[in-house]
């Protein structure tokens, strides 16, 4: 570890800002382009170094006071002006394309967040401190041993939903129980009309968790999740009341989901790109939808297609998805759990259009090649990671070109975002 002065020059694709100092490239959150910071090196190889901001020397005029002092953990943009995360952001997908596909390929429109706090549906809590007296905590970035923090939470989730969570730590507190009783606190949040619910993840099955009541707490689960496991995973609920889910309206129903199933984090912009999807559609025979969650894009489209296949891995997902069509009247919505790479070709035969919502990692090889064989008429890829996107359309590019890219803000003050392609079929 060593102190270095530098000036840096850009933000490259993690949301880190680039520097060079004695011909080695310097990488640090927290520092913005034409700013001359101070940091200590935390990690170096021979080519390059990650450094943590210690001072910035000459700030840069788009620099913003941040609005928590954990931010480098959460959200790491907001020393940022909220124009200039949203012109970085779009260069960024841009480039993170270009460089993946070799073909240049302009966002026609990027959609900025309406608000950048408040946004999230889902937040994931540690614990710090005494027995008595813990508080919420996040893990330092880069460093998983040491932490944030959090008296409040954190301003990314809403206020009703950190007043439920400290509700809770303070029965928490109440028990005596320490860091080594417990792993996370999970929030789930829908926005319309507004619900939550709680589930704290446990390495013990004996404690006996009061009935935590809370304004907009529609329910809570204490979970067993096993301590060998760094993960917070549910190997047994312990207690609960109240529901395990909540619904979300959206266009085209409402949409309820788990509170282990993944649902998306900025409701005001999946909005937009579900309008940007539908727009995207058209009158078809057969859409599928892979890695479908709780099926709300195909079922968005129920009514452009004849049957409308949804495959999920998730079980429990899966099952949400089969429930919302049900509650939504779509009967001509087939859901399907299995891995998208292990899917019996039949579901694919005849696909006129296909939709994908991957996780970070993107495509499987097999989807990718099973897609090439197929060709349906048009691709519609909704991405939370536009270099893995870029990988992927690479491929699509031999035989698709694209006719609509959009961006949206999902993470404001984070280098994060949603990047949809749209491909049709040469």
């Amino acid at each position: 570890m060593r102190e270095i002065t530098l000036e840096f020059k850009k933000i490259v694709g993690e949301g880190k800002a680039l520097g060079r100092s004695e011909g080695k490239v310097i990488f640090c959150y927290g520092v913005l382009p034409e700013e001359t910071a101070r940091v200590m090196t935390t990690f170096e190889k021979k080519n390059f170094a990650e450094a943590e901001l210690l001072e910035i020397i000459t700030p840069s005029p788009h620099r913003v006071a941040p609005r928590e002092d954990h931010y480098l953990s959460c959200s790491p943009w907001q020393v940022m002006d909220y124009a200039f995360q949203c012109e970085t952001k779009k260069g960024l997908i841009e480039d993170l394309l270009y460089q993946t596909t070799k073909e240049t390929i302009r966002l026609d429109k990027f959609y900025p967040a309406a608000d950048a706090f408040g946004y999230r549906t889902k937040i994931e809590y540690s614990f710090t401190g005494e027995p008595g007296a813990l508080s919420f905590a996040f893990h330092k970035r880069g460093n998983y041993r040491e932490k944030y923090s959090l008296p409040e939470g954190c301003a990314l989730i809403s206020p009703a939903a950190n007043a439920a969570a400290l509700k809770i730590l303070a029965a928490i507190n109440g028990l005596k129980l320490s860091t080594a009783d417990l792993k996370t606190l999970i929030i789930r949040e829908a926005k319309v009309p507004g619900s939550r619910v709680a589930a704290l993840y446990m390495k013990r099955q004996d404690i006996e968790f009061p009935e935590v009541k809370a304004a907009g707490l529609d329910g809570f689960l204490a979970i067993y999740s096993d301590p060998v496991s760094s993960v917070s995973q549910n190997d047994g609920v312990i207690s609960s009341w109240g529901n395990d889910f909540v619904t979300e309206e959206l266009p085209g129903g409402k949409f309820s989901y788990g509170f282990d199933c993944f649902f998306q984090n900025n409701m005001e912009l999946f909005r937009e790109a579900l309008k940007e999807i539908r727009g995207a559609a058209f009158k078809c025979g057969k859409l599928v939808d892979l890695y479908a969650g709780v099926g709300v894009i195909g079922l968005t489209l129920r009514d452009l297609a004849d049957e409308v296949y949804a495959v999920e891995s998730s079980e429990n997902s899966a099952k949400y998805a089969a429930l919302n069509a049900s509650a939504n009247g779509a009967t001509n919505f087939k859901v399907l759990c299995s891995l998208s790479e292990k899917t019996g070709a039949g579901v694919f035969d005849g696909t006129d259009i296909l939709v994908l919502d991957p996780p970070r990692a993107g495509l499987h090889n097999k989807v990718i090649k099973r897609i090439m064989e197929i060709l349906p008429k048009r691709i519609i890829y909704l991405s939370c990671n536009p270099i893995t996107q870029g990988r992927d359309a690479a491929f699509f590019l031999e035989k698709y070109k694209i006719v609509r890219a959009a961006g949206f803000d999902f993470y404001p003050n984070t280098p994060h975002a949603e990047t949809l392609l749209v491909f049709e079929r040469d």
